[in-house]
């Protein structure tokens, strides 16, 4: 990472946003309410009243905001709200309470008993924190954050209302450190345009206020104090992102198809639950790959079969027909879990990690999640994809077990539906055994995860700075096996790539010529790979992709070559 480069993020609202920046620093209003009591509870109830009313009449704003889909979360915090009032006035009627204080007891109660009723009540509990924050800041005329006119908001959070109010009074960009894509503020962001980026290990206090800001929100990136010629760059950036974007938009809801009428399939990668409900908004036909990584951290033990059911088959009923691809847990290597104690390897990369960590405890990480998806496959179309594949033994005891796990479950009575197997191709081995492990292993599709396959191939450590020179997705020894790999798949399984090469404009022609059938980008991607799909014709670049990648020398001439063709294709790309 650059040093001024402050942190990276998830993209929660696409764009760039240049300006000063503001660090918004919350006060705790409900920590400061102390107990008391007042001479004139009709007077106080009166006050909490017309506080209600006025954050009512906030939250109806953003509900005429929001999509029709979003509108009955507001609806559920009115009713909240309603409910705060009503009982607060009751403890302000019996006990004599100040309005504050009968408000924060409330909270108290009710935040208690969601904060224990797992993940979403957790974050129903902030909703609730929120308004009773909101409520207490009306009473006693008081701001619950710090936001000045700045054109960069930097903070640790920020709820609805106040994403309103920053941006009603002009601001560009925004950065938090909490949050989610499918939270209201995300969701706002979106709709006005405003980059946002949710950076989990920002540094806020590596942030002075005024300083000059690059909010990336397409590479997901923040940059303190650019350099004149970082500004000029990002200046042009933004003024040519926003001529794309109208087109972008127009066509993520299209079929992602060829000039010559070939269709590739565009997924979506997704890292969480929350994502999958923002899929349909970003005209994603499925998911190439569920990192389920998030069911196992930060746990004191894993993830049971009925907890891993009931996330599978929700997930499926969100998605309908459309495909849900489940890596299993890519865990190992520089992804430790607490209740895994892993070994103390000098390459990690290299050692006991993904499919060799999932046999080692077959017990605790394998079969729950193979039990759990082939119950969940009756409620739609599930693949599970083995990572870190490297030989046909591996994928041979995977369906092994898959077939074990089938039989137990059905002479139990417990009904099965169809699971679909694929694997991850990250390694050379993977790559030039691809044909073998579709056949052994009966694979319905591959993927290759170009992240840790040009690592490999190239010897390059991805997160190393000292040798990122060498690292390239369009290296010509690359594109090379993913060829060789997708020459001997054709027509017996789906070739997929889920790497970060799959949105990169360069790459997209180069992929689907060497057969690539389908793309598997970040949501905020879609419309823009649906864009060069729709502008190129693959019968025309097929023959001159299988050549370019056998001459070219360097990933430069690659690079010239897929240039010129986008160019000549009336293609304008942002890289």
């Amino acid at each position: 990472m650059d040093e001024n480069v402050l942190a990276e993020g998830i993209v929660a609202s696409p764009g760039i946003a240049v300006g000063r920046a503001h660090v918004s620093r919350k006060i705790d209003i409900l920590e400061k309410i102390r107990s008391e009591r007042v001479q004139n509870v009709t007077v106080e109830v009166e006050k909490l009243k017309n506080a209600g009313n006025i954050l009512a009449e906030k939250l109806n704003e953003i509900k005429r905001l929001l999509p029709k889909e979003e509108q009955e979360i507001i609806d559920a915090q009115l009713l909240i709200l309603d409910s705060f009032v009503s009982e607060a006035s009751e403890l302000i009627k019996s006990l004599g309470y100040s309005a504050a204080f009968a408000v924060r007891e409330i909270y108290e109660k009710y935040g208690e008993m969601m904060r224990q009723g797992g993940e979403l009540f957790a974050l129903r509990a902030q909703d609730l924190r929120d308004l009773a924050s909101r409520l207490v800041g009306l009473l006693s005329e008081q701001s619950i954050s710090t936001s000045a006119r700045y054109e960069v908001v930097i903070g640790e959070e920020i709820d609805p209302i106040e994403f309103l109010e920053l941006a009603n009074s002009g601001v560009k960009g925004l950065v938090t450190k909490e949050g989610g894509v499918t939270s209201h503020v995300a969701i706002l962001a979106r709709l006005r345009g405003i980059p946002y980026i949710i950076a989990r290990k920002l540094d806020i206090n590596k942030i002075r206020d005024g300083i000059t800001v690059i909010v990336d929100a397409l590479n997901g990136l923040i940059i303190l104090e650019p350099s004149e010629e970082e500004l000029k760059k990002y200046e042009a950036i933004a003024i040519e992102y926003r001529k794309l974007l109208e087109a972008f938009s127009r066509e993520s809801k299209l079929e992602a198809l060829t000039l010559d009428g070939h269709k590739v399939n565009i997924y979506c990668n997704i890292g969480n639950f929350e994502e999958l409900r923002i899929l349909d908004e970003y005209g994603c036909e499925g998911v190439g790959l569920f990192r389920v990584e998030f069911a196992y951290m930060q746990r004191s033990s894993p993830p049971t079969e009925e907890e891993l059911y009931e996330l599978f088959s929700k997930a499926a009923q969100i998605l309908g027909e459309k495909p849900l691809t489940v890596r299993a847990p890519d865990i190992g290597g520089d992804k430790p879990i607490p209740f895994i104690e892993l070994p103390n390897e000098a390459n990690p990369q290299l050692g006991l990690r993904g499919v060799r960590l999932l046999f080692k405890y077959e017990d605790l990480l394998l079969v729950p999640l193979v039990r759990a998806l082939l119950r969940a496959s009756v409620h739609g179309k599930l693949r599970l994809m083995l990572p870190m594949v490297s030989t046909v033994d591996e994928v041979l005891y995977f369906q092994e077990v898959v077939e074990r796990e089938r039989k137990n479950l059905e002479s139990s009575g417990v009904r099965t539906g169809r699971l679909e197997l694929g694997v991850m191709i990250e390694t050379p081995s993977a790559a030039l055994l691809a044909n073998d492990l579709i056949e052994r292993g009966g694979l319905s599709f591959i993927s290759f995860g170009t992240n840790d396959l040009t690592q490999y191939v190239l010897a390059a450590d991805r997160g190393n700075s000292l040798v990122s020179y060498l690292y390239d997705e369009l290296n010509p020894s690359v594109l090379r096996l993913i060829s060789l790999a997708a020459k001997r798949a054709k027509g017996r399984a789906e070739i997929e790539v889920c790497g970060e090469v799959a949105s990169k404009p360069l790459a997209i022609p180069l992929l689907i010529g060497l057969g690539v059938e389908s793309l598997s980008v970040s949501p905020q991607f879609v419309g823009k790979v649906k864009y060069i799909i729709r502008r190129v014709t693959l019968s025309k670049i097929k023959g001159e992709v299988e050549n370019i990648i056998e001459v070219a020398k360097t990933n430069i001439d690659i690079k010239k070559w897929s240039e010129a063709l986008l160019r000549s294709s009336g293609i304008t790309f942002i890289e």
